[in-house]
């Protein structure tokens, strides 16, 4: 970790480095429907510690970058949610 990130990290609160994946709701528009809105009770889903090639080929594909990139972003995720 560099010094820039490092000195981040360290003035952050301790709140700020929860993990919080709840869902409270959803709003949908169309061009030709009403927006609509809906509720989904919070959750959490467990994810594994070191992902699948198919997991890090389609964050690769998602972000634009590569899997060693996508590899790293996902470690960097597991650790602050830790």
């Amino acid at each position: 970790m560099n010094a820039i990130a490092m000195n981040v990290v360290k003035e952050r609160h301790p709140a700020e480095h929860a993990l919080d994946s709840r869902v409270h709701g959803v709003i949908v528009t169309g061009a030709d429907t009403a927006p609509l809105t809906g509720s989904a009770e919070p959750s959490s889903t467990p994810v594994p510690l070191k992902p699948s090639a198919a997991m890090l080929a389609a964050g690769s594909r998602a972000g634009g970058v590569s899997v060693e990139t996508a590899w790293k972003i996902y470690l960097a995720m597991i650790k602050e949610a830790a």
